[in-house]
């Protein structure tokens, strides 16, 4: 059995250089072994995609150790957020849709480009959660179904007082994501949880799959926050 020794800090430190520990600590677990997992999980969906050989339980294991990598990719994620800051230093919405659009494409094999102006991004932590969990969702949902192979995220001003950002694909459309239900009328919980959310901050989430997936997020400028 492999031990491995706990970090340790001495017995006097200032606040500010726990601060410093904890992001240098956030920063190798960032640049090691995240990376090395996400490097795992993209080997696992390439031999998912081989098939040579044609074996269903093969393919079964294949796929069960990408998506133990991605439980470990998750749960590593938290951890780095946990150490890199409390929730009034978040980590930068621009970081962590770069770290999505990296597992996305490791993952599903469809290339993904973010293609954002930094300045679109700037939200405050709240919106910014929002957004995430907004744009990750649709990812999951092109991953499913859309038979893409190409997705990217774009932003722009709309208008004066609005900022969107875009999820396009070059897949099939989806169809049962533009049909949107209540979960209690047979709807996914998803999408209707994440546009509830939206509406909250005074957004919306604009839909259009005919041909591909075309998916923008509207939030109000106003939740940018000023350099």
């Amino acid at each position: 059995m492999c031990v491995v020794a706990a970090a340790k800090l001495p017995d006097r430190t200032t606040a500010d250089e726990v601060s410093l520990f904890q992001q240098a600590v956030a920063e190798r677990l960032h640049d090691g072994p995240l990376q090395e997992l996400v490097a795992l999980q993209l080997a696992a969906a390439n031999l998912a995609r081989l098939d040579l050989a044609r074996d269903d339980d093969r393919h079964r294991r294949v796929t069960e150790l990408g998506n133990l990598a991605q439980t470990a990719i998750d749960q590593l994620q938290q951890i780095i957020r946990d150490l890199a800051g409390d929730a009034s230093r978040p980590l930068p919405l621009l970081t962590r849709l770069t770290d999505l659009c990296d597992q996305f494409r490791a993952g599903s094999g469809i290339e993904c480009r973010l293609l954002v102006a930094p300045g679109h991004l700037r939200f405050e932590p709240t919106a910014g959660e929002i957004i995430f969990r907004t744009v990750r969702e649709l990812l999951t949902n092109v991953r499913k179904h859309s038979q893409a192979t190409a997705v990217k995220i774009t932003s722009r001003y709309r208008q004066q007082d609005a900022v969107a950002i875009t999820v396009t694909d070059n897949g099939i459309g989806l169809k049962s994501v533009t049909r949107r239900k209540h979960p209690c009328a047979g709807g996914g919980f998803g999408l209707w949880s994440i546009e509830h959310r939206l509406g909250e901050l005074g957004g919306v989430l604009e839909i259009e799959s005919d041909p591909g997936l075309r998916a923008t997020v509207v939030v109000p400028r106003r939740l940018l926050v000023a350099d």
